[in-house]
């Protein structure tokens, strides 16, 4: 019974959440064609259908060294990546004046990919490398001029494995480029809350760190992006190994 009542659980949300997800994009479009590359965007966008759908859904998202979002801004904001749901989980505690990195192929999406592109995200195709490369560096003067964070969730791919995947470096490029912080973000292993793969959604708690800033000015301001890649890669496994042996 209790299978069945979380499987349920999982389709209502999916199908309700759809159309939260559809009517928020399409709201967030007409706001933008009258504040074009609004920074609030992303922000209310958390707000209104990410933390409207996790308040849905009962779950709640324990955030542990809150403070620190919001601490090292401007930053390169750093998360793992498990599942699609994790728009709704981080886009949950997005802070403001931030926007995020994605792939070309989010843009494609219709209704959301539109508001996605004209909120001023950075879309980066890694398969044209130059192209990758100049859009880094628009995202540094961005960075450097309006004190704008940028969200990344470098392992590229979702993993739900115990180990994270090897990190792309775009994000580290980019943090030495603008000269600010890192600032690792680690979520626990879904399963708490959902499991994708069976198609089951459960209330309950998520527990999310924010782990210390990581400088690349100073004393660090002479380490590489793979450097800079491999001390938060560690620093986050480290956490991921705690969550998951304290629940």
């Amino acid at each position: 019974m209790t299978r069945w009542k979380e499987r349920l659980a999982f389709y209502s949300g999916f199908a309700v959440g759809g159309l939260w997800f559809l009517f928020c994009s399409a709201l967030g479009i007409v706001w933008l064609l009258v504040a074009p590359r609004s920074r609030q965007a992303l922000y209310m966008y958390g707000r209104v259908f990410c933390r409207g759908l996790v308040r849905l859904m009962g779950w709640t998202i324990d955030v542990a060294h809150r403070e620190l979002l919001d601490a090292a801004r401007p930053c390169v904001f750093v998360g793992n990546h498990q599942s699609f749901l994790d728009v709704v989980t981080f886009g949950s505690i997005f802070p403001k004046k931030t926007v995020s990195a994605g792939k070309r192929e989010i843009g494609r999406i219709p209704i959301f990919g539109w508001f996605y592109r004209l909120s001023g995200n950075l879309v980066i195709d890694r398969g044209n490398p130059r192209g990758a490369r100049d859009s880094l560096e628009e995202a540094a003067r961005t960075i450097r001029e309006e004190g704008v964070s940028v969200w990344f969730m470098p392992e590229g791919h979702r993993n739900t494995g115990p180990e994270l995947l090897s990190f792309k470096t775009g994000a580290f490029r980019l943090a030495l480029a603008a000269g600010v912080p890192v600032v690792p973000i680690v979520a626990e292993p879904l399963e708490v809350i959902a499991d994708t793969g069976r198609r089951l959604a459960r209330p309950g708690a998520l527990r999310v760190t924010v782990l210390e800033p990581i400088p690349t000015d100073g004393a660090a301001a002479g380490r590489s992006f793979a450097e800079l890649a491999a001390v938060t890669r560690s620093r986050m496994q480290e956490e991921l190994e705690r969550l998951r042996a304290s629940r």
